[in-house]
């Protein structure tokens, strides 16, 4: 089965799940990051244009920071530091002068463009996406207005690649072709991300080299069969010390449609088998379901399609921040959180056992490690997909996931075009950067690392830039 088509073509037609992530997305929020989306629903400062996104919640750090204080303030975001701030005072603007940025400021590097992003999850900006329409908001709940973004869409983010069956509809941009050029998009993975089993440390003894869980260890605690912290397996994983004597460990899953199930569940489906996973019990072996839909209760013996059927004793939360906000407040609590979320709450992390049998924290290094060697599967010119689903390095961290951006083949305003162009060459450029000197808050590599991002191997980065040098534009491409 194709996880990756079926699992978009549940985005894409599932419009209860997009208003549960929109919903989910605004618990948790700083009031920084309010008023960064706030913003967005206003026009750019002239004379620079606006290029609207929305999408995955994943990259929101990255693309416009949540937190109030470096590395995560708005200041020195992708793009804020690349465009002009809405309003400008996002823009770093901190003397010296460096080569190549204008009016003796840290940003922005380019003056005539705007780039603003509603982290409305996945689905909903697939779906803004496709039929060029800004993403919904439901009705009595004002403070979703602070997600909103303006016409036109020009891009989407999500955490998951799409399977090239869908089709723009609606105008401006792909407009005016065949029916065949409606499905002419380009889809490119733009950073790494780590998904990280990240816990609550209250009442735990955490070993000074970090809390170690094997392969057969996480298998079982995802699959809801290992339950107590002081499980004769997790000792065992870390050298016979007592975690804790006797702590319910309480699971936390996503109960939206979430992107980060998806590549979890796609990982346990290869990792917590019997072959290749020594030591695995009966009772840790994968049979959940793989997919982006949560649901709890007891498992069919075929979980229907994109669908993960958790143990119904788990606890569950929306969004990668109510993830978060979970496994902060109940003891014993450990759950699944991108790497950039589990960074910007201080949560520890488990140090997992990869494929290679080394113990791996997540980090920039172990996560960009997991993508070499990656290759396109798509067969599509316009589109990249990775699949790393297990990785076999070293030292790499075993559960991963590589964010896409997606953009329209033909765009109406080439201006929004060119700006695209130019900010993924200066995000994806192969160092040295152009234009960005070597200070840490304005260099895209340091500033997604910073994040808690990991920087993608040059090869991959490379990759994505050729593609979209080629075919966004003003026309359809062959």
């Amino acid at each position: 089965m194709d996880f990756y088509r079926d699992h978009q073509s549940k985005n894409l037609t599932s419009s209860i799940s997009v208003l549960a992530i929109t919903i989910s997305l605004v618990v948790g929020q700083s009031a920084t990051h309010k008023s960064v989306a706030q913003n967005a629903t206003s026009p750019a400062v002239a004379p620079a244009i606006s290029v609207n996104g929305a999408g995955a919640s994943t990259v929101n750090t990255l693309f416009v920071g949540t937190g109030t204080a470096y590395p995560f303030s708005p200041k020195g975001s992708w793009f804020n530091v690349f465009g002009v701030g809405n309003p400008p005072s996002l823009n770093n603007n901190v003397p010296p002068a460096l080569a190549g940025f204008p009016n003796g400021s840290y940003g922005p590097l380019n003056t005539v463009s705007t780039f603003r992003y509603a982290p409305v999850g996945s689905g909903a900006g697939l779906t803004a996406f496709f039929t060029q329409t800004p993403p919904p908001v439901p009705t009595g709940t004002p403070a979703l207005n602070n997600l909103t973004i303006l016409r036109p869409v020009s891009f989407a983010a999500s955490d998951d690649p799409v399977a090239g069956t869908e089709r723009v509809s609606g105008g401006p941009n792909n407009a005016g072709g065949t029916t065949a050029d409606a499905a002419k998009y380009v889809q490119v993975p733009v950073v790494g991300v780590g998904i990280t089993l990240a816990f609550n440390r209250t009442g735990l003894t955490v070993p000074a080299a970090g809390l170690r869980l094997s392969r057969p260890t996480y298998c079982a605690i995802l699959n809801g069969t290992l339950t107590n912290w002081n499980d004769i397996r997790i000792r065992n994983d870390n050298g016979g010390a007592i975690i804790a004597a006797n702590l319910p460990l309480r699971f936390v899953r996503r109960s939206d449609n979430s992107g980060s199930t998806f590549v979890l569940s796609t990982h346990l489906n290869t990792a917590c088998k019997t072959t290749g996973t020594p030591g695995l019990p009966a009772a840790a072996v994968w049979s959940r379901g793989v997919g982006s839909i949560s649901v709890a209760g007891t498992v069919p013996p075929t979980p229907p399609a994109n669908t993960v059927v958790w143990p119904t004793t788990f606890l569950s939360a929306s969004g990668g921040g109510g993830v978060a906000t979970a496994i902060t407040s109940n003891s014993g609590a450990i759950g699944y959180v991108d790497s950039a979320t589990r960074l910007a709450r201080s949560l520890p992390a488990a140090v997992l056992r990869n494929r290679a049998g080394n113990y791996t924290a997540v980090a920039s290094t172990s996560i960009s490690a997991a993508f070499v060697g990656a290759t396109d599967v798509d067969s599509s010119p316009r589109r990249i997909r990775l699949q790393v689903i297990d990785p076999t390095g070293t030292t790499a961290y075993p559960i991963v996931s590589a964010p896409y951006l997606l953009f329209y083949d033909k765009y109406a305003n080439v201006s929004i075009a060119n700006a695209i162009k130019a900010h993924i060459n200066w995000a994806l450029g192969v160092p040295p950067v152009p234009a960005s000197g070597t200070d840490v808050t304005i260099n895209p590599n340091s500033i997604a690392t910073a994040r808690g991002y990991a920087p993608l191997p040059d090869a991959i980065k490379t990759l994505s830039r050729n593609v979209v040098n080629t075919y966004v534009d003003g026309v359809f491409q062959p």
